[in-house]
């Protein structure tokens, strides 16, 4: 643990969504995989899809449709055919089977009593974040909602944790980011928050063992702890 963290308090939280909060693996997958039909493709397994995850609905749908994390770009027009089928077939499932992770709603719970301002920061568009945090009920935990378009950047630029410190009134220095993934990671360090990590989450098939982080927290719940006691 950064040995500089050790004496602050913290006014916020910012949280990652996929992969930190919530397990929307499934939805993800039924939505490329019913593109990937479109497109006279076969479908992917779960699993590879997963690793696809992280830097925006954009990255996943060129990931998925080369069925390569590194693989070269799709032409502009088949990007365009799958983008609009992957948008009218998440729009659908979005939410349907996206599950909260172990300890997240004790963890909100616990951040929220100890007066904490929250938000969400996170890759995914605001046409799906907003109806998701919704409809799986934590939508009232937060203050504010920064999507990857929101700004003209999105994580691993440092300027959404930023745009969320100004939202929730808190200087970076008093700000805690948790999330999944190097995206994660490299924002909200860029940004001069405390880092956060969980392991469970999707950083691209990678163990979060590598990242630069303050600390690895198992759950939310863990989370909530660790902001207490610093």
């Amino acid at each position: 643990m950064n040995s500089q963290t050790s004496n602050r308090s913290f006014d916020a939280v910012l949280l990652d969504l996929d992969g930190t909060l919530m397990d929307t693996i499934p939805d993800l997958a039924h939505a490329t995989n019913a593109m990937r039909v479109d497109l006279d493709l076969p479908a992917l397994p779960q699993a590879q899809i997963a690793t696809y995850v992280g830097k925006g609905v954009d990255n996943l749908i060129h990931r998925a449709l080369s069925a390569d994390l590194n693989g070269q770009a799709p032409s502009q027009d088949l990007f365009a055919q799958g983008r609009k089928s992957f948008y009218r077939h998440y729009h659908v499932v979005n939410g349907t089977k996206s599950v909260l992770f172990d300890g997240v709603l004790t963890g909100l719970q616990t951040m929220r009593d100890m007066g904490l301002r929250m938000a969400v920061v996170t890759n995914k568009p605001a046409e799906f974040t907003l109806p998701l945090l919704e409809r799986t009920k934590i939508a009232d935990f937060f203050q504010a909602v920064v999507c990857g378009d929101t700004l003209e950047q999105k994580k691993p630029h440092p300027a959404p944790m930023l745009h969320a410190c100004t939202l929730l009134q808190s200087h970076p220095d008093r700000t805690v980011a948790i999330g999944d993934s190097i995206n994660d990671a490299l924002s909200a360090r860029a940004a001069g928050c405390t880092v956060l990590a969980v392991p469970y989450g999707y950083n691209e098939g990678q163990s979060v063992q590598t990242l630069d982080v303050d600390d690895i927290v198992d759950t939310i719940e863990a989370a909530a702890r660790w902001v207490a006691t610093h």
